[in-house]
């Protein structure tokens, strides 16, 4: 899950603000305080935090709430656009066929992986991506993205007896004619003289179109530092920011990033292959403090064919087992449960158990299902403890794994009921979307 200290530390201040009686400078001094502390513990520097809560508490006690917002509402209001301000423009990064991307950065910050992400994504936009390994530095890199290529069905060049990186990207130029050419250069464990000097002479020969940073959120405040020094090697047009999925130094990084006008474009947010988006600062900002994504959930829900029947019974939670059973493997291609909850608005309280079903897991639900009858599989509430035996024996399974997916059926049915709330839902999107929320 995106940042969940930093997402948690946040909704928490917000929740408090909710229930106070009045709000007055007190009540905003307090709400101030988490805010700092919030951002303080996820490495976001002490001078940025100062000037944005400085700014929040002035605005909150002297703005004259806009439209239909309440104080309350209104000081929700201005932190998200003060938090959007702190994590960047939101620039996006033109790419056409014909580029070469020369991605770059330090060993460990995920960037084989994130050359894979980036040909997929732009694969999905209709380009045609080519991936060039010249990591000489380490051996297991063009095992690892010729295995992503054939993944994800991108052309691979490589040479793993080659250790000289611009003879391999030279060769590869030549091979690949056409399309974005992205390339994988060589990192070292750290910065040091070597690296950029070999980052420079790569550059210099090969004049790149984009020359993109992959760096590793975990850093945190650190991420500056590497951005200006990648600067002046390769003059680095964005940033790359991989494993955000559980950083607590996330928000260091974008904001140290932000601050040293290395503009982030992309980010990593899981290490699936398809865990990479491009950076919106006001759609990250919206699922930090609440409001969710629906626009990304719709976008990743439009690779998946979904039956739109079933898919509107399970979201007002009037589905059977049947209707679960359809559409387990569509939802497992949007993400886990816990993903796609975090795209949501509101932030529904979900058991533990429930949002991370493994592959395993699912699987086993299916055999269950497949020993029941229609009538089970249409009406749930029949299954009592002789046809739990007989299912249980049916699918090979003990009857506490029988008993497990009614569990989770009944939990899901509950926890969707309570996301439908259709009317509290249009009502707060439009008024915070009236105001360009």
């Amino acid at each position: 899950m995106v940042f969940e200290k930093l997402r948690n530390g946040l909704q928490g201040a917000m929740n408090q603000l909710r229930k106070a009686i009045v709000v007055d400078k007190k009540t905003v001094k307090g709400y101030i305080k988490e805010i700092q502390k919030t951002l303080l513990s996820a490495d976001v520097n002490v001078k940025l935090v100062f000037e944005l809560s400085k700014n929040i508490e002035e605005r909150g006690l002297l703005e004259k709430p806009p439209g239909a917002l309440d104080r309350k509402e209104n000081l929700i209001k201005i932190t998200y656009e003060d938090l959007v301000k702190l994590l960047g423009t939101g620039e996006k990064l033109p790419i056409k066929d014909g580029e070469k991307i020369l991605l770059v950065g330090t060993q460990g910050s995920g960037k084989t992986t994130t050359a894979a992400k980036v040909a997929r994504y732009l694969k999905k936009k209709g380009l045609n991506p080519k991936l060039l390994c010249a990591d000489t530095f380490r051996p297991a890199a063009y095992d690892q993205l010729k295995q992503l290529s054939e993944e994800i069905q991108v052309p691979f060049y490589g040479d793993p007896n080659e250790k000289d990186s611009l003879d391999i990207i030279k060769k590869g130029l030549e091979k690949f004619n056409s399309g974005v050419i992205i390339i994988d250069s060589e990192g070292r464990h750290s910065l040091d003289k070597e690296l950029m000097g070999d980052i420079n002479r790569i550059y210099k020969e090969i004049k790149p179109e984009k020359t993109l940073l992959v760096l590793d959120s975990t850093i945190g405040q650190l991420a500056g530092e590497q951005a200006k020094s990648f600067k002046n090697a390769c003059n680095v047009d964005g940033v790359i920011l991989t494993k955000l999925d559980g950083s607590a130094k996330g928000g260091g990084a974008l904001s140290a990033c932000a601050s040293t006008k290395a503009p982030v474009y992309f980010i990593g947010v899981g290490e699936h292959i398809d865990e990479f988006e491009e950076f919106d600062p006001e759609r990250f900002v919206s699922r930090l403090i609440g409001f969710g994504d629906l626009q990304g959930l719709l976008e990743r829900a439009k690779e998946v064919e979904f039956d739109e029947e079933v898919a509107e019974r399970l979201i007002s939670g009037k589905f059977t087992l049947e209707d679960l059973y359809s559409q387990i493997e569509q939802m497992k291609k949007l993400g886990s449960l816990k993903k796609i909850m975090d795209m949501l608005p509101f932030g529904a309280k979900i058991p533990a158990d429930m949002m991370d079903l493994q592959e395993e897991k699912l699987k086993t639900f299916r055999i269950i299902m497949d020993s029941m009858t229609d009538d089970e599989m249409k009406n749930p509430e029949l299954i009592k403890r002789s046809r739990i035996e007989r299912i249980a024996n049916g699918s090979g399974r003990k009857t506490e794994d029988v008993k497990e997916l009614l569990n989770h059926y009944k939990k899901m049915k509950k926890m969707m009921k309570t996301m439908g709330d259709e009317r509290k839902l249009k009502r707060v999107m439009k008024r915070f979307g009236s105001l360009g929320m």
